[in-house]
């Protein structure tokens, strides 16, 4: 295994703090939660993750690439609902952690250590499902990564990807006690400041400050169009529509999305041995999918 896979210090620097975070056990760093035992469950639980952007997509036989996915469950489920599935994380250590945990269940999955940025370990056209969660915010170049994940998805394929919401992003631990104010311009490609840069979870905390960057909705759809996906999904949504105390994520989830994602596939003319694929209907907008649980990305800071 290479010693050094980021392509720049933005990412070796990230890369040092994901381990020490994942060394910590923090709850982003390991798969929450227990799928149930049957492969309907399997799947109930899997397209909960994924929002129902592939709902009805057969996975047996396809090439999946977990992008960046070291901290969740979708590797292993796309595996064992019969896909060829690869993980790609920058984390050795969230590596080994999927790894051990797919040993003890048998589950076969190749696993590949790189920069989401440089993905030239891998074949073009390698795969047909390219499923991305919430990482992007750690790099400050969106649209390098997009061009990666397009050269390595095939003709037809389709890549899902979130991120933090570009707008909300911004308003993150601003609570002034009459309102929130954003921490720097929507327009501005700095990273976004990170005012509390402790991970708390129960009594664990851990000192990781993270570069990360809000990455303009226009900015990522244009990035797609320029390399040739077609965009058929666009979702804006929060973990929960509850609210919360003033000032918390909560209320702020309440008022504005949490997150943005994409949905876009790779179209070309047909190949010989290709596959038609039928795309599934779109998720509706602004619903959040039943059952869905997952933590917002800053319910380290206030809860």
């Amino acid at each position: 295994m290479r010693t050094r896979v980021a392509v720049d210090e933005i990412g070796a620097h990230n890369e040092r703090m994901w381990d020490r975070l994942a060394r910590a056990g923090i709850p982003y760093t390991r798969p929450q939660g227990t799928p149930p035992k049957s492969r309907s469950g399997k799947r109930r639980f899997l397209d909960r993750i994924t929002q129902g952007t592939l709902a009805g997509v057969p996975f047996e036989g396809r090439r999946v690439l977990s992008l960046a996915g070291g901290g969740g469950w979708d590797a292993i489920l796309f595996a064992e609902l019969g896909a060829d599935t690869t993980l790609v994380d920058i984390s050795s250590t969230q590596l080994a952690t999927v790894r051990r945990l797919a040993a003890r269940r048998g589950t076969k999955l190749a696993f590949v250590r790189a920069d989401m940025r440089d993905l030239g370990v891998l074949g073009s056209s390698e795969f047909d499902i390219v499923f991305h969660q919430h990482s992007l915010v750690f790099v400050p170049d969106a649209a390098r990564v997009i061009a990666e994940v397009t050269r390595v998805l095939a003709i037809g394929g389709t890549y899902v990807f979130s991120t933090m919401h570009p707008v909300t992003f911004l308003f993150y631990e601003s609570w002034t006690g009459k309102g929130w104010r954003p921490k720097k311009t929507y327009f501005s490609d700095k990273p976004v400041p990170v005012l509390q840069p402790t991970w708390e979870f129960d009594d664990v905390k851990v000192h990781a400050p993270t570069y990360e960057y809000a990455h303009r909705t226009a900015d990522l759809v244009n990035a797609c169009v320029a390399h040739g996906l077609v965009v058929d999904g666009l979702w804006e949504w929060s973990p929960s529509y509850a609210g919360g105390p003033a000032g918390s994520d909560d209320a702020l989830e309440r008022e504005l999305p949490a997150f943005i994602q994409i949905r876009a596939r790779k179209t070309g003319a047909a190949r010989a041995g290709s596959r038609s694929r039928t795309g599934p209907p779109a998720p509706p907008a602004f619903v959040r999918p039943p059952g869905d649980s997952r933590p917002s990305r800053h319910q380290r800071r206030d809860r």
